[in-house]
Order: C-alpha cells, then sequence, then structure tokens
C-alpha cells in the first residue's frame, strides 16, 4: 500500500518513530528470563509486522530495531543470570524449573546454536542465555552467537506478521460483526493460554528463588535469635511450610489462595451492593453485546452454555462417580462431592440473599435470580475437579489439566454473557464462587489421600468392568445429548415502547427525562447533547445529513475497526470509519455520521453521534438528540493512539452542524434550548471540552 509525502511525514513524526522504540524494547524484555514470562514481546514484533505490512512502518528498520533489541535482552540476561546462579545454586537447584531443564538440554546438545533456536521457543527464549552463563560459555563466544540469533528472530516475526497482514487486508471485505466477535475470542483464548502456560512453565524456577529467599531471612542472625525467643511460634510456623504432610505447605498454599479469591468476592459482592459503576457497566455491556448478535452465534453460545445445566452436570458427575467407585479412590469422590454440593448450595443461597432481576433482553426465559451465575461457578468448581482428578489419575499433564479447564470455564461464563443471562459482574462473581469450592474440594481430596491411604484397585470381572464403563458411556452419552438438543423457552422480543407525546421541548426538558449529557461505558460523563432534530424517522435524518455533504458511519466490525486503525496510523482517509460508542440514558448510540475535512483524513473529522428518541410531537415528528464535536488529532499516549483527540469547543461543531444543514436547504425551523448549564468537561480520551449547554433544534424537512 502507498502513502504519499504529505501522508507519511506527519505518521514518522508523530509516532512513526516511536513505534519502531517500543517494538525494539518489547523484543529486549521478551529476551529477558524475569520479564519474558509477563509480556508477549513476541505478539507485540507481530503486530508490527502488520504496521510494515499496510506501510506504515518500513522492514528493514523495523527488523534491525528488533534484532538490536532481542541481543541486547540476550545479553542483559547472560549477565543477570551470572550474577543470579552464583546464590541461587548454593541452596537450591534450578533444575525444579522445567523450562530451565528444557534450555539446559537444549543448549547441551546443539550449544551456540541452541540460542538461535531459542527464541522461537517461548519461555525457553531467556532462559538459553541463562543456561549459557551457568554451564561456563565463553563471554566472546556467547556475545558471537548471540548476536546472530537475533536477525533471524526479526526477520521471521517481522515477516509473519506481514503475512497475517496480507491475509486480513485480502480477507477483510468479507468480515462481519461475527468475525469480529470470533477475533477477539480467539485472542483473549490465545492469550489466556499464553499467560497459564508461562505461568506454569516457570513457576518452579520462581519458586526456587522464593526458596533461596526463605533459607536467607532463616539464616539471618536476628532471625535465628527471634526463632531462639519463640520456639512455640517458629515450630508452628514451620509446621506450615512442611512438605512431607497436607496440613503443612499444600494446605498453607490452599489456604492463602482461598482467602485471596475469598477477599476478591467481598469486594465484588460491595460493589454489586453498593450499586458501584461496575453495575452501571452491566447494563450498558449488555446492550452493546445485544447489538452484537445472529443467529449462528447465538446457536453456539446456546450449546456452549448447555455445559452448565444441572441436567448434564448431573448426568457427568454420575459418571465420574461411577468411574472413581471402581477405581476405589475415595479422596477424589469426596472432594468432587465438595466442589459441587459447596457450589451448588452456595449459589443457590446468594441467589435468594441478592435476587437481581434478570435482563430483559435475556435470550432465555430464566427465573433464579442473575447474582451469581451459577453456570460459571460450575464451570469452575465441577469442571475444574474434572481436570483435577484428569491430573491425579496420570490421564493428562498438569499444564493440559490447567488449560482445559481455564478454558472451558472462560467458554461457559462468555456464552452466558452473550446471551445476556447474566451480566459481566454475574459471571465474573460466579467465577469467584466456583473456584473458592473448587480448592475446598482439591483440599479435601488431598486431606484424605494424606491421611488414610488408598486402597487398592480390585480386580473385577470382565463383565463388572463393562458393566461400570457402560453406565458412565450411558451417562456422558446423555449429556452430549442435552448438550446437541439443547434449548429452552426464549423471552418474548421486548416491544418497542409506545411514543410518548410532548407539547414543546421546554416543556420535556423540564420534565427530567431528556439528559443533556452522554457517557461512557464506565459512567464517565462525556461531551454534552448540543443538537437535536425532528424528524419523520430514521431515513429522513440520514437523508438530510447526506444532502448536507455528511456520511453515515459504519458499524464496528472486524473490517472496519482494521480499517480505521490503519488509517489512523497512517494518516489515510477513511468516510466512514465507526465510532466510539456513546451512551444516552443509558443506551449506545443508533447511529453516527462524520463528514471530512479538507485534509480527507480519518485523524480529523467531523462527527454527530444520535440517539432515536420515544418522544414525538403533535405533528408525528420523532425527536433524535445527538452530540457533536471535531476530531482534530490523534491522542498518540492513550491506548497506542487509537482514540481521537477532540476540539475544546463543541459549541462551535453544533454551530456546524446547523449550518451544514440549513445552506443544504434541509431545515424548516430551527431554535435553541438550554438544555444544561454551561460546563467543563472532558472527552473519553481525556481531552477538556468547553460547552454554554445550548442545544439547536432543528426540524428537517
Amino acid at each position: 500500500m502507498g502513502f504519499s509525502v504529505d501522508q507519511i511525514l506527519p505518521s514518522l513524526e508523530s509516532f512513526g518513530l516511536w513505534s519502531y522504540w517500543i517494538i525494539g524494547l518489547a523484543a529486549l524484555l521478551e529476551a529477558v528470563f524475569v520479564t519474558g514470562v509477563f509480556l508477549p514481546g513476541t505478539l507485540v514484533v507481530d503486530a508490527g509486522g502488520i504496521l510494515v505490512q499496510q506501510g506504515a512502518l518500513d522492514f528493514f528498520d523495523l527488523v534491525w530495531f528488533v534484532a538490536i533489541g532481542s541481543v541486547v535482552g540476550g545479553e542483559f540476561s547472560y549477565r543477570l543470570g551470572h550474577l543470579l546462579l552464583q546464590h541461587v545454586a548454593k541452596r537450591r537447584k534450578l533444575e525444579d524449573s522445567a523450562s530451565y531443564r528444557r534450555a539446559v538440554r537444549l543448549f547441551e546438545r546443539y550449544g551456540g546454536l541452541a540460542l538461535v533456536m531459542g527464541r522461537f521457543l517461548g519461555p525457553v527464549s531467556g532462559l538459553v542465555p541463562l543456561a549459557a552463563s551457568a554451564a561456563g560459555m565463553p563471554r566472546r563466544r556467547f556475545a558471537l552467537w548471540n548476536a546472530v540469533s537475533g536477525v533471524p528472530y526479526a526477520l521471521v516475526h517481522v515477516g509473519f506478521g506481514f503475512v497475517i497482514g496480507h491475509v486480513a487486508t485480502s480477507f477483510g471485505p468479507y468480515a462481519s460483526r461475527l468475525g469480529i466477535i470470533a477475533v477477539v475470542v480467539l485472542v483473549a483464548v490465545l492469550l489466556l493460554w499464553w499467560v497459564v502456560l508461562r505461568i506454569l512453565r516457570l513457576l518452579p524456577f520462581f519458586i526456587s528463588v522464593l526458596t533461596s529467599v526463605a533459607h536467607a531471612i532463616r539464616d539471618n542472625p536476628d532471625v535465628r535469635k527471634w526463632t531462639a525467643n519463640h520456639p512455640k511460634t517458629a515450630a508452628f510456623l514451620a509446621r506450615r511450610f512442611d512438605r512431607t504432610r497436607f496440613t503443612g505447605l499444600t494446605a498453607t498454599v490452599l489456604g492463602c489462595a482461598a482467602v485471596y479469591i475469598l477477599w476478591i468476592w467481598c469486594g465484588s459482592v460491595f460493589d454489586f451492593l453498593m450499586a458501584d459503576p461496575i453495575v452501571l457497566i452491566d447494563t450498558r455491556l449488555a446492550s452493546l453485546i445485544h447489538a452484537f448478535w445472529s443467529p449462528d452465534l447465538l446457536r453456539l453460545a446456546s450449546h456452549v452454555t448447555a455445559l452448565g445445566d444441572w441436567r448434564v452436570i448431573a448426568l457427568l458427575g454420575a459418571a465420574a462417580a461411577v468411574l472413581l467407585l471402581e477405581r476405589r479412590r475415595p479422596d477424589l469422590l469426596l472432594g468432587l462431592g465438595v466442589a459441587l454440593a459447596g457450589d451448588l448450595v452456595s449459589v443457590f443461597l446468594l441467589k435468594r440473599i441478592f435476587h437481581r432481576p434478570r435482563s430483559d433482553l435475556g435470550f432465555f426465559t430464566e427465573v433464579s435470580g442473575s447474582f451469581p451465575s451459577g453456570h460459571a461457578g460450575l464451570s469452575v468448581a465441577f469442571y475444574g475437579f474434572l481436570f483435577f482428578i484428569l491430573w491425579r489419575v496420570k490421564l493428562l499433564r498438569a499444564p493440559v489439566a490447567l488449560v482445559g479447564a481455564v478454558t472451558l470455564a472462560f467458554f461457559v461464563g462468555l456464552s452466558r454473557v452473550y446471551l445476556i443471562e447474566h451480566y459481566l459482574s454475574d459471571v465474573l462473581n460466579g467465577w469467584l464462587v466456583g473456584a473458592i469450592w473448587l480448592l475446598a474440594g482439591v483440599a479435601a481430596s488431598e486431606w484424605w489421600r494424606d491421611s488414610r491411604s488408598v486402597p487398592k484397585r480390585p480386580e473385577r470381572s470382565a463383565l463388572g468392568r463393562i458393566a461400570v464403563l457402560g453406565l458412565a458411556v450411558i451417562s456422558v452419552t446423555g449429556a452430549a445429548w442435552q448438550i446437541a438438543t439443547y434449548d429452552k423457552a426464549r423471552n418474548v422480543p421486548i416491544p418497542m415502547q409506545a411514543d410518548t407525546e410532548f407539547e414543546s421541548m421546554d416543556r420535556l426538558i423540564a420534565s427530567g427525562h431528556l439528559p443533556g449529557g452522554t457517557e461512557s461505558v464506565a459512567g464517565t460523563a462525556l461531551e454534552p447533547i448540543n443538537a437535536m432534530f425532528l424528524a419523520r424517522d430514521v431515513a429522513a435524518v440520514e437523508s438530510a445529513l447526506t444532502k448536507a455533504e455528511w456520511v453515515r458511519a459504519a458499524d464496528p466490525d472486524f473490517a472496519t475497526l482494521t480499517r480505521a486503525a490503519l488509517a489512523a496510523w497512517s494518516n489515510g482517509a477513511d468516510a466512514t470509519a465507526p465510532v466510539t460508542p456513546y451512551f444516552w440514558n443509558n443506551l449506545p448510540n443508533d447511529l453516527a455520521f462524520q463528514k471530512q475535512t479538507s485534509d480527507a483524513t480519518l485523524r480529523k473529522r467531523h462527527h454527530i453521534r444520535l440517539w432515536r428518541t420515544d418522544f414525538a410531537n403533535a405533528e408525528g415528528l420523532r425527536l433524535f438528540v445527538g452530540a457533536a464535536s471535531f476530531d482534530d488529532g490523534l491522542n498518540w499516549g492513550v491506548d497506542w493512539g487509537l482514540l481521537h483527540h477532540i476540539d475544546p469547543n463543541v459549541d462551535a461543531e453544533r454551530d456546524g452542524v446547523v449550518a451544514d444543514l440549513q445552506a443544504a436547504g434541509e431545515v424548516t425551523a430551527s431554535t435553541n434550548v438550554r438544555l444544561s448549564q454551561p460546563r467543563l468537561g472532558q472527552s473519553v480520551a481525556g481531552d477538556p471540552w468547553f460547552s454554554d449547554g445550548i442545544a439547536a433544534v432543528l426540524t428537517l424537512r
């Protein structure tokens, strides 16, 4: 994609140059074993490749920045590892870390070439320099191989991003709202997997470091003196870290995790009871999701949400119980019972206590309370313990079990939010309740396993094994059938509210039913309502604005958002780019229009958001309220430069809309009304604005 000089220069001067530095820094932090677990540097480099494909960045310049950043990161990891290993290796061996052992094996097998290969192995990338340092690799040899490894890493990942950008550009016109939801979910799942696996793989290494710190504290003379003066307290604390008994370290870790989750749960309940802004976010997010409904996604979400239905849970629970009894695993059966029963009872009582009404927009008809989500709770407590069982009986490895449990819980909760059967806070609270009882089930199982010997599995006849397996298969098949044919009574679509006739604008404003400002999804006050139209319908509004050379903004979907983001970064044109949704009277804007400036770039545009109201006058003209403002640039320090900076004089934009419509001959009458007092405020990006509180009322032809 080519750009003229006047398009490229503003991008380079405003943010383009900093893009190279930011992406290079991400590559550097990815190569350091301490920060690589937290920062997705490779994803940032891939994103840089997409910008290269769109012409916003230069390929070779970005490759050099990424290569140098990764080389510097490897050098830093080598030196830091040299210093750290002097202290850690004396007290606890790093061989406890699976990722570190993998890095050591890689280095022992391939030598310096391991530095090149390790760049493409995720969490191992930062540990290979550490292994090289531990193995005593000469400083000069390491520097040579480290420098060589940075170039292929940069070429491959920048090139990969370039290919992804090309594919997205080629298929962008065919994407829809279904596409943007699919992409968002996919990115969320991949990020979730990345975080879980990173933490799991590097957990042994960080435990070894913490153990070294604990040993250093224990050997401190002042601590030894305190231990001698308080032997009973010291012995109690020592027993809490005993690894040979359940009441030791296992119970301590589970107890601390349970207390932490319980603390977060109490905070979520407090937010709900105090009508915190999160409750307001719930209703507004439900309205936005309702606009993204599609038949295919509703059908898919219905099958996913069936995983939390009591009939499916009962059948799967019966299958698990039969198999555990056959294998003589009372420890796991006890834990499953505690997790399942505790979650069901807790959710039942909490629903009765809070008795939060369901959203009127819900897809299915539900009669129980909304807070918390029972499906979300079961997805963590029941299915989480099922994956724990699979790990305990050695059918799954710990990483696979953990990723599987987290993924299933995520999708079940997501289905409840998408179907609007629950608000977001309901699902989050349900997850927390389920996590508490999952830990309780694990604790009960481990306690039984530690205090009692697990009986040997008896030898059963072939007929007995077939009978047990048959019962389990029948239960699982019944659960699968319930999921495949899942359906419930559906809510009747909410009928459109009857129009409310008003006599005059002054009386309507005086009634208090016409808010004078807009808000963000979080409830933050945004720009004022400064233009109102009286028109027959939406078509009349669109016709008038079109004749005044205003263009209707596209609905947000994957294609339009991608096109708008690239146009903003490259300072290109996009006459139909979507606008950020605002809320008026707790509803997102129904439509939006924009008008390009003489610069013909997305960074500068006139735009107005409009809401269709239920108010109509005696002549049958409906009232539309709007918030007009002018984008005069981008806020580079906010959300990676994708939020517009608005001109503070929003009244001037109101006057411009009026002038355009009058010049096009689309206004039959106009007047001004005071909708609010003169005030100052901020946009969604934090830009200041001021208004005299006057709204123009235009009767359209």
